[in-house]
């Protein structure tokens, strides 16, 4: 699995247009083949900070969904990031939830 995060901070007149335009490339982006989620997320202590999260079965996925015009209506708000734009792309080699939590604590899960 492939996660990519692009991390924008939205000039103050822009937040709510950034936001939409993420919100509508949500559905479609998750309704692609080999997408595994697609979030949208706003830090709470730095509110013009928006970070776009989405995870994909493997790294073709995600360049397909890069080269999509879906994509491309991204790039202007990219490029007016007030700070330069941060992307990771990682490979995630193990995926859990809360047994992982538990493990770490270690508490066997009923």
């Amino acid at each position: 699995m492939v996660e990519a995060t692009v991390r924008i901070v939205a000039p103050e007149d822009k937040r709510k247009e950034l936001l939409d335009v993420l919100g509508s490339l949500k559905g479609p982006t998750e309704a692609t083949k080999g997408c595994q989620g697609c979030h949208v997320l706003s830090d709470v202590s730095h509110e013009s900070i928006v970070l776009y999260v989405v995870r994909w079965n493997d790294r073709s996925a995600m360049e397909e969904h890069f080269r999509s015009e879906r994509f491309r209506r991204l790039l202007p708000y990219i490029e007016m990031s007030l700070e330069p734009p941060q992307v990771e792309v990682n490979s995630l080699s193990r995926i859990g939830g809360l047994s992982i939590i538990l493990e770490a604590l270690g508490i066997s899960p009923t």
